[in-house]
Order: C-alpha cells, then sequence, then structure tokens
C-alpha cells in the first residue's frame, strides 16, 4: 500500500464545487500547507516530505477528507472576499448587482464546510472522560 501524497489530498479538494477557472498551484499548495498545519494543531502531527510531497505513512480516509475540506474552505474564504470586492455596474441602459446574492450563497457554503470541518477535527480528537 503507497503512502498518501499531497496528490490524493489535491483530489479531494477538487472534489468540492468550485469556479471553472483553474487555481494557481502555488496557492493551492498553500492551502494544503495551512490545512495540514490545522489538522496537526487540532488533532496530531503528521509527517509530510515537502520535496517529495508524500506523508511517512498511508492516511486513512477521514484524515484525507478533513485536510480536503479545510483547504476547501480556505478557497470558499477566498472567494467570498473576492465577491464582496466586486463592484455593481450601472449606466442608464445597464444595472447588474447581482452580487449580494452570490456572496449570500458563497458565505452560507463557506459557514457550511466550516460546521463540517469542525464536526470531522472533533470526531477526531481523544476525549477524556475523568
Amino acid at each position: 500500500m503507497e503512502n498518501t501524497s499531497y496528490n490524493d489530498i489535491l483530489s479531494s479538494f477538487h472534489s468540492h464545487p468550485m469556479s471553472k477557472y483553474a487555481l494557481n498551484e502555488n496557492l493551492e499548495y498553500q492551502w494544503f500547507q495551512d490545512a495540514l498545519g490545522i489538522y496537526e494543531l487540532e488533532i496530531q502531527e503528521l509527517v509530510f516530505d515537502k520535496e517529495l510531497r508524500v506523508f511517512d505513512k498511508r492516511l486513512t480516509r477521514y484524515q484525507i477528507k478533513t485536510i480536503g475540506l479545510i483547504m476547501y474552505t480556505f478557497y470558499l474564504t477566498r472567494e467570498l472576499s473576492r465577491l464582496e470586492k466586486l463592484q455593481g455596474i450601472s449606466s442608464k441602459e445597464l444595472s447588474i448587482t447581482g452580487n449580494d446574492e452570490s456572496k449570500r450563497i458563497t458565505y452560507a457554503d463557506l459557514k457550511l464546510e466550516l460546521d463540517r470541518a469542525d464536526d470531522l477535527l472533533n470526531k477526531q480528537k481523544q476525549h477524556c472522560y475523568c
């Protein structure tokens, strides 16, 4: 059985709904690094070789899903920021101001995915009932 690679996590990340435009690879890798940092802070340290872009073991499906989902929350945060910066277009003949609905939907998606990521992280924590 092969060790989990960055591409395995990236596949999980790309399984979520996204815009039709390609994302910058460096940005995706930074989101991965940030998501891995959150996972390690909340659950456990994982050994990742940055040069080979491979973990030292095979991660479970829920670990892969969790890291990919955390990456997706970074994507949604960026999308919401982008939508907030867009201005409506108004002229005598044309008025386009439909961005409020896009912002509302993106914010709702972000909130849902943050809750899902928190739930996955909480399920992986070891609770002590003393």
